[in-house]
């Protein structure tokens, strides 16, 4: 149950703090990093490992500073969660050159474990960076801590210091390479679902319609001989005002169908071709002046073709010629 709690906590956290999984995981990397070095400076202070000369704990110091210093900027969104943890990284470089000056020139035991030690934070600096999708800043740390390393190990003229020269540039090259090239297929990959999630917002604006709708249209649709329940089932999922819409649009289509190829006169056998012409025009919607203009009669000619209309189908004088011809289509 705590385990669940947390995770619904966390999430809620990265929901409210970045709309995308891109940022998303840029966060959870860097709140990783964070207290990763909050869990191994603090273990150091306590002599648990790590020099223990005061120079070098000094340093750990000013890292651990500069790490809980950038936590609370970000949380109060006073920095990016790039911008943070290079600022990290370039603190924590900054400090391990100091300790590289001090082992080299007090030279206390174990020194040359030491600096290969601190090296190697300084390639996990740059895999975290890396992993964080951070411009530019892998390769500053890069080339910072490898022209450190090379400087004490000209100084000091140790070859196993040189023997492991190759290794750490051919690392650090290779991360940096190789995390620029997942930088832009993922910044690619994000703007890609981002102009998709723009389109799919842009249709459903258009055609007035929510996801679940429009699901429902599309699984009706594919389906070739819908049963009643198939129908309920679209029915459910669609608002009241889309039910209208959907049958108003059926309605105009069968109208329009049904008025074409000769679908009137099948329909009406009783009508001669001009009537059936009338009816057409009159399902079309057009006024008494323009049916004449279309069919080159005169408006009395149109009058005297709607009177023989409603005497052979049988129009009630109360009603709509227009209404009476709709339903008949309709109840086709």
């Amino acid at each position: 149950m705590n385990t669940h709690y947390l995770t619904e906590k966390v999430s809620a956290f990265l929901r409210s703090r970045a709309a995308s999984t891109f940022k998303r995981h840029q966060i959870i990397v860097y709140l990783l990093h964070s207290v990763i070095v909050v869990i191994v400076i603090m273990m150091q202070l306590m002599g648990l490992g790590g020099s223990q000369e005061a120079v070098p704990q000094t340093m750990s110091v000013v890292h651990l500073a500069a790490c809980l210093t950038t936590l609370p900027l970000y949380l109060f969104r006073r920095l990016s969660v790039p911008a943070a943890l290079s600022l990290v990284s370039l603190v924590a470089q900054a400090t391990i050159m100091c300790r590289f000056a001090y082992f080299a020139y007090v030279r206390p035991e174990h020194f040359l474990q030491l600096i290969i030690l601190n090296q190697m934070v300084s390639v996990l600096a740059v895999v975290f960076l890396v992993l964080c999708f951070v411009k530019y800043t892998p390769f500053a740390i890069a080339a910072i801590s490898l022209v450190a390393y090379g400087s004490v190990a000209a100084y000091l003229k140790e070859p196993s210091l040189w023997k492991i020269f190759g290794f750490f540039l051919g690392i650090e090259f290779f991360l940096c390479v190789l995390g620029e090239l997942l930088r832009y297929n993922v910044m690619s990959v994000s703007k890609e679902n981002t102009d998709l999630h723009h389109r799919e917002t842009a249709l459903m604006h258009a055609v007035r319609l929510n996801e679940r709708e429009i699901e429902a249209y599309l699984r009706m649709s594919s389906n070739d001989h819908p049963s009643p329940k198939d129908i309920d089932r679209l029915f459910s999922m669609i608002k009241p005002k889309s039910q209208r819409n959907l049958v108003n649009a059926v309605r105009l289509h069968l109208k329009n169908h049904l008025t074409d190829d000769c679908a009137l006169a099948r329909l009406f056998p009783s009508l001669t071709k001009s009537e059936t012409d009338v009816c057409r025009l009159i399902l079309a919607g057009k006024k008494r002046s323009e049916i004449a203009l279309l069919l080159d009669k005169t408006e009395n000619n149109v009058d005297v073709t709607r009177n023989h209309i409603r005497k052979k189908l049988n129009v009630p004088s109360n009603r709509d010629l227009k209404e009476f011809l709709e339903e008949r289509v309709l109840d086709i």
